[in-house]
């Protein structure tokens, strides 16, 4: 994840949950090791949260995309 990554809730004292960061088209594209041109070509597959003309994941919800397409393409 890049240090880019945005915390939806104010953050206090302690570790922010992985549900609290919001990630960028950038940090899901590192993390499933595809081009950001992917991620965008494929908003209708993937958990998104829309902000007017921004995108973002939860980190949690692209862990659960991830888990539901393992063992798919065999």
């Amino acid at each position: 994840m890049t240090s880019k990554a945005v915390a939806a809730f104010p953050v206090g004292t302690g570790s922010v949950s992985q549900d609290r960061i919001l990630l960028d088209a950038a940090d899901v594209a590192q993390i499933l090791r595809v081009p950001r041109s992917w991620v965008y070509s494929h908003l209708s597959e993937l958990p998104v949260i829309r902000l007017g003309r921004y995108v973002r994941f939860k980190r949690s919800e692209i862990d659960r995309f991830l888990e539901q397409r393992t063992g798919t393409c065999q």
